[in-house]
C-alpha cells in the first residue's frame, strides 16, 4: 500500500507546483481580489497619471493579503484597519529612510510582531507581514524619489478603495462553495473505486486525501450551524456528509478484501467501475446540479451480472471445486458493492431533492469575534515556545539583511528583506520549499518582467500589462504559492516601473536580491534556534499510535456493545465527525507531515526517518482496516468467541512500552484469533454440508454466522497482523 520510504517526502520539482486541495473555490475570490486591486491602476491611466495609479494599486495589493473573508461588515472594518496600518507603516518608512538605527529598530519590531501573529492579537495575525512590507516599500520609495509626500496618501486611498470595492463586488457566500466541499469526498471515493476496478494498489496518500476531504466537507456544513447561520440548510446537507463517510468506509472495506476470487473478477471489475461512475456523477450533480451532470453508467445491470457470477460459484462449492471460503469472500464483496449502490441511491435522492440551487445564498454563522487572549500570549512568549523562536529568528535575519544591503549600498535591497519575510517559515522543510518556489518563480517572472520593460516603453502599455498580471496572479494565488510568485514577481516589479519604464537591468538586480534574501532565510533557519522535526518524530509517532489505539478501542467497543433492540437501526456507519476517529486521522497526518519535513532537513538520521515512515505506513493500513471494520453492521447476536479477549489485548499491544509487554499482548491476540479461526472452520464445515445437501439458499444459522462474522474475523486478523508489524517504540 505504501511507497518506499526513502523516496517519499523529498522535494520534487513537480510537487512545488501541485495545486492546494480545495483551492478551486478560492480561485473565484482571487479573481475578485485581482479586479479590485487593478482598478486604481486603470483609473490612473484614464487620468493620465499611471504613477499615482500604481501607488494606489500598491495600497490595494497590501490590503488584499489581509482579506481573510468573513461577514461583510466585519471584513470591511478589518480591511479599513489594515489600510490605515499599511499607510502608517509606509509613511514611517519614508520618514526613517535616512535614520538607519531607527529604521532598523522599527523593522525588527514589526517583523517580531508579525512572527508572533495571532498570539498577540487576531488583528496582528491578520495583518501579517504587510505592515513590514509597507515599511520597506516606503523606505525604498523615499530613497528613489525624496520629498514625494503624496505616496503614503495614495497608498491609503488604494487600501480604502480595496475595502470599499470588495464590500461591493465580493459576491455573497453561495451554496456552490459549500457543495463543492461536500462533493470532494464523493469524487475521491469514485477515484478510489476506479483504482480498485483497475487492480491498482492504494497508497496512504489516497486514504489521507479522502479523510481530509471529509473533514473539509464536515467543516463547510458546520459553518452554517449556529446563531446567524442557516440551520435549515445545514440540516439538509448533514446527511450528504454522512453518506459520503459511509461510501468512503464501504469502499475501504472493498479494498481490504483483496483481489476478487476466480470466476468473479470480470463481473466484480465491471460492477466496481459502474459504481465509480455513479458516484462521480453524484459529485457532478452536487457541483453542477439539475441536468448538467453526465448521467453516468447504471450500476444495477453490472451488479446483476455480479450476482449471477456469485451464483455460478455455489454448485462448484457444493462439489468441492471451489472452497467455501472463496464463495464466502465473493458474496461478501457482492454485498459491500450492493451497500455502496444503496448509499449512492440515498445520497442521490438527497442531492436531487435539495430545494436550492448552487447559486442560492448560503448564510454561514459569523462565529465568535476575535479577542485578545492573555494566556495565549504568555505561552507564546515562553522561552521554549517555537513561536517565539520563529519570531526572533525572522527579526534577526531580516534586520541582518537590511543592515547588509545598507552597508554595502546594494540597489533594490528591499527585495532581499521581502524575500526573507516570504521564505522563512517556522520549519526548515517549509523554508526550503518556499526558497525553491520563490527562486524559480522569480527567475521566470523576473525574466518576463525584464522583457516587458525592454519591449514596452509607454507607461500606458506597461500599466495595461500590469492589470492583466494582477488579475491573473490573484486568481491563481490560492492554487499554489509558486504560481503566485511567477505572476506576482512581474506584478511588483512593474509597479515600481510604471512611472519610469525602460530600465530592464533593475529587474535583474531585484532577482539577485531575492536570491540573496532566500539564501539568508535558509541560512538563518539552519543556524538560529532551529526547530527540527527530526527531534520530534518519536513524540509524533507515539501520539499517532496512542490516537490509533483509542480509535481501535472505539471500533472494538462498538462490536462488543449489546445488540440493538428490535426495530432499531443496526448502524454500520461511524458517521461524520466522530471525534475519536478524527483525532486519530489528524495525529496520523501530523506524523506523515513531520516525517516528510524531517526528510528534507540536513543531516537527518535516515534510520529514524525511515522508522517514522514505516510507522505511518502501518498506521495508515490499520486505519484502512478500522474504517472497513466500522463499515460492517454489528451482528444481531454476539457470536464471535474470544472477541472480548481480543479487545483486551489489541490497543495495549499498540502502545506497549516494553518488548516483553508487547510480546505478551501479541500472544494474547494470537490465542484469541486461533479460537476465532477454529470457530470459522467449524462454520465452514457445517455450511459445506448444507450445500452438499442442497440447502444453498436456506437461511440457516451457519449461513448467517458465516456472512456476518467471517468478514469481521478476517479484518481482526489483519488488524493483529498490522499491530505486529508496527515498529516498537524507541527506548
Amino acid at each position: 500500500m505504501s511507497s518506499p520510504p526513502g523516496r517519499r517526502g523529498r522535494l520534487r520539482l513537480f510537487a512545488l507546483f501541485a495545486p492546494v486541495p480545495g483551492s478551486r473555490p478560492a480561485a473565484v475570490g482571487g479573481l475578485v481580489n485581482g479586479v479590485a486591486v487593478a482598478l486604481p491602476l486603470l483609473a490612473g491611466i484614464a487620468a493620465g497619471d499611471p504613477g499615482a495609479g500604481a501607488w494606489a494599486c500598491l495600497g490595494g495589493y497590501l490590503a488584499a493579503f489581509t482579506n481573510k473573508g468573513g461577514p461583510r461588515g466585519r471584513r470591511t472594518l478589518a480591511l479599513v484597519t489594515a489600510a490605515l496600518a499599511d499607510a502608517a507603516a509606509f509613511a514611517a518608512g519614508e520618514l526613517v529612510t535616512g535614520l538607519f538605527p531607527l529604521a532598523l529598530v522599527l523593522l525588527g519590531a514589526l517583523v517580531f510582531l508579525a512572527g508572533l501573529g495571532d498570539a498577540v492579537h487576531p488583528a496582528v495575525g491578520r495583518l501579517g507581514t504587510m505592515p513590514t512590507t509597507a515599511l520597506v516599500a516606503g523606505s525604498a520609495a523615499a530613497a528613489a524619489a525624496p520629498g514625494s509626500g503624496r505616496t503614503a496618501l495614495l497608498v491609503l486611498c488604494g487600501g480604502l478603495w480595496y475595502a470599499a470595492a470588495t464590500a461591493l463586488i465580493t459576491p455573497p457566500p453561495r451554496l456552490r462553495d459549500v457543495l463543492a466541499r461536500v462533493a470532494e469526498p464523493y469524487r475521491e471515493t469514485g477515484r478510489h473505486l476506479t483504482r480498485i476496478a483497475a487492480g491498482t494498489a492504494g497508497t496512504p496518500e489516497d486514504y489521507a486525501r479522502t479523510a481530509a476531504s471529509l473533514d473539509r466537507a464536515g467543516a463547510a456544513v458546520r459553518s452554517l450551524h449556529g446563531e446567524g447561520g442557516d440551520d435549515r440548510l445545514a440540516a439538509l446537507l448533514d446527511p450528504l456528509v454522512g453518506h459520503a463517510t459511509a461510501l468512503a468506509d464501504l469502499t475501504r472495506a472493498v479494498h481490504a478484501t483483496g483481489p476478487p476470487p476466480a470466476g468473479t473478477a470480470e463481473a466484480f471489475d465491471a460492477a466496481t467501475g459502474a459504481l465509480a461512475g455513479r458516484i462521480a456523477r453524484l459529485a457532478g450533480l452536487l457541483t453542477h446540479r439539475r441536468g448538467s451532470a453526465p448521467a453516468g453508467p447504471d450500476p444495477h445491470p453490472a451488479l446483476a451480472g455480479l450476482d449471477a457470477a456469485c451464483d455460478a460459484l455455489r454448485p462448484l462449492a457444493a462439489t468441492g471445486q471451489v472452497s467455501y471460503q472463496a464463495l464466502s469472500r465473493a458474496g461478501h464483496r457482492r454485498r459491500l458493492l450492493a451497500r455502496i449502490a444503496d448509499e449512492a441511491d440515498l445520497a442521490d435522492a438527497v442531492a436531487a431533492g435539495l430545494p436550492v440551487a448552487p447559486g442560492d445564498r448560503a448564510r454561514p454563522a459569523p462565529g465568535p469575534r476575535p479577542a485578545f487572549d492573555r494566556a495565549r500570549l504568555r505561552a507564546a512568549l515562553a522561552p521554549d515556545s517555537a513561536g517565539l523562536r520563529h519570531a526572533l529568528r525572522t527579526a534577526v535575519v531580516a534586520c541582518g539583511v537590511f543592515a547588509l544591503v545598507r552597508a554595502c549600498g546594494l540597489g533594490h535591497g528591499e527585495w532581499a528583506v521581502l524575500a526573507v519575510l516570504r521564505v522563512l517559515r517556522p520549519r526548515y522543510g517549509d523554508t526550503l520549499e518556499r526558497a525553491w518556489q520563490r527562486t524559480l518563480g522569480n527567475l521566470v517572472g523576473g525574466t518576463c518582467a525584464a522583457l516587458l520593460i525592454m519591449g514596452v516603453r509607454e507607461p500606458v502599455g506597461l500599466a495595461a500589462a500590469l492589470c492583466a498580471l494582477i488579475v491573473l496572479g490573484f486568481t491563481v494565488r490560492p492554487v499554489n504559492y509558486a504560481f503566485w510568485v511567477v505572476f506576482g514577481t512581474p506584478l511588483v516589479l512593474l509597479l515600481g516601473d510604471v512611472s519610469h519604464p525602460g530600465d530592464w537591468r533593475s529587474a535583474l538586480a531585484r532577482i539577485a536580491m531575492t536570491l540573496l534574501g532566500s539564501a539568508a532565510a535558509l541560512l538563518g533557519g539552519y543556524l538560529l534556534w532551529p526547530t527540527w522535526e527530526q527531534g520530534r518524530l518519536a513524540a509524533r509517532a507515539e501520539e499517532a499510535t496512542a490516537a490509533a489505539a483509542a480509535h481501535l478501542d472505539s471500533v472494538l467497543g462498538r462490536l462488543l456493545a449489546p445488540p440493538p433492540a428490535v426495530g432499531a437501526s443496526a448502524g454500520g456507519r461511524t458517521g461524520a465527525g466522530d471525534p475519536v476517529r478524527t483525532a486519530a486521522e489528524r495525529a496520523l497526518a501530523a506524523l506523515r507531515d513531520a516525517e516528510q519535513q524531517a526528510r528534507r532537513e540536513p543531516h537527518h538520521d535516515s534510520a529514524d526517518v525511515d522508522r517514522a515512515a514505516a510507522t505511518a505506513d502501518t498506521l495508515y493500513d490499520l486505519a484502512l482496516a478500522l474504517a472497513a471494520l466500522a463499515a460492517h453492521p454489528p451482528p444481531a447476536v454476539p457470536r464471535i468467541p474470544a472477541l472480548a479477549g481480543y479487545a483486551a489485548h489489541a490497543a495495549p499491544a499498540l502502545t506497549a512500552r516494553t518488548a516483553d509487554e508487547r510480546r505478551e499482548r501479541l500472544a494474547g491476540l494470537a490465542d484469541a484469533l486461533e479460537e476465532m479461526r477454529l470457530y470459522m472452520e467449524e462454520l465452514h464445515v457445517r455450511r459445506q454440508r448444507e450445500l452438499a445437501a442442497g440447502r444453498s439458499r436456506a437461511e440457516t444459522p451457519a449461513r448467517v454466522a458465516v456472512r456476518e462474522d467471517g468478514p469481521v474475523v478476517e479484518l481482526l486478523a489483519g488488524i493483529a497482523r498490522r499491530i505486529g508489524e508496527l515498529p516498537p517504540h524507541r527506548p
